[in-house]
């Protein structure tokens, strides 16, 4: 009797990764921490994982082949206060670097087109893509107030065009989506200080900030305490705006070891109160993207964002290839790419106390 083959799923259902990471880890490739490459290997190995060299040639060989002349066009929608705004955040720009070349890959070219632009409708826009037989959309995170009002609607006619969301900003219709793993994200980065001895951990958001990602963050804070019981970790410090005197108060009151945060909030916090990163408190920062402008090296979350764009491009050629619509029966798709704990200078190991 031939044994059952041991498939990327099955690797990932026991590691805990997704199928994404399991691929990535047993080809060698960046996107992965070495403790999951590891752990995936071992993993592997231990199940007697083979690849399939057909399936490996074939890929190898989509992956490989130059990019062609076709005039295929995928949609990059964007929504910024000009054409191209999105260039100006990191993260954003690598979600378009990855989408643009695993496109390229495909044989597709990704063109921007700016739903804002003055005297455009949605409804046009529709019927241009349409007419330029345009198959695919991909939506770069909204930014600002949208047509539509709120909630977050796209008003486009999605039956046309097969589309994908990058990040979870459009509230109707419910799309297909690519996305870093907040929530994910948040235990590995309190697991991690946990292992550097930092026991009073506190997280000071921006209330926009949280919002955006439908409280992944707080959810994860506040779980992570109940599980591991700390009674020492402070509440987390969700503000509307950069408020000191509230976050000077909750620091005062709670004489947190270490602050989490992201595009440089608690940073520009810490700093206004006059604390001396890490001397007086360490920091991590769940988007270390968001922090390019840090004079010191955070530690933090790489969100792998280049990964979340190439994963957007995979599910809408797979959408296109099936002919299923924006919003489809079967229900809208997630990918979660995880992100990568990197160590930098704002957390230095704290050291034991002698008894």
């Amino acid at each position: 009797m031939t044994p059952a083959r041991v498939t990327l799923r099955t690797i990932a259902d026991k590691t805990g990764v997704t199928r994404m990471a399991v691929s990535l880890a047993l080809r060698g490739k960046e996107g992965v921490s070495p403790e999951t490459r590891e752990r995936v290997v071992r993993t592997a190995r231990e199940l007697g994982h083979q690849p399939d060299p057909e399936v490996a040639k074939l890929l190898s060989h989509i992956r490989r082949k130059p990019p062609t002349e076709s005039c295929a066009c995928l949609a990059l929608l964007t929504s910024g206060a000009t054409p191209g705004a999105w260039k100006h955040y990191a993260t954003e720009r690598k979600y378009v670097e990855g989408a643009t070349a695993r496109a390229r890959q495909y044989g597709y070219r990704l063109e921007e087109f700016w739903i804002r632009q003055p005297g455009m409708s949605l409804e046009r826009l529709g019927d241009i893509l349409w007419s330029r037989g345009i198959e695919g959309v991909v939506i770069a995170p909204l930014q600002g107030d949208l047509p539509g009002g709120a909630p977050r609607t796209i008003a486009l006619d999605f039956n046309r065009f097969a589309a994908v969301e990058i990040s979870e900003t459009v509230d109707f219709p419910d799309l297909d989506r690519s996305l870093h793993d907040q929530y994910t994200s948040m235990l590995k980065v309190l697991e991690k200080l946990g292992e550097l001895g930092y026991r009073s951990v506190g997280l000071v958001l921006e209330e926009a900030l949280d919002a955006r990602v439908n409280g992944k963050w707080t959810a994860a804070f506040l779980y992570h305490r109940h599980r591991t019981g700390v009674s020492t970790a402070p509440p987390p410090l969700i503000l509307p705006e950069a408020d000191q005197r509230a976050f000077d108060r909750w620091f005062d009151k709670h004489r947190p070891d270490a602050l989490v945060s992201v595009n440089r909030f608690g940073l520009r916090l810490a700093k206004g109160k006059g604390l001396r990163i890490p001397r007086d408190t360490a920091y991590a920062s769940l988007d270390l993207d968001g922090e390019a402008a840090a004079r010191i090296a955070p530690s933090g979350i790489d969100q792998n964002s280049r990964l979340v764009g190439a994963a957007a491009v995979d599910m809408l050629v797979t959408a296109i290839h099936a002919g299923s619509p924006g919003s489809s029966r079967h229900g809208p798709l997630r990918t979660e790419i995880q992100g990568s704990w990197i160590l930098g200078e704002t957390t230095p190991a704290k050291r034991k106390s002698r008894k």
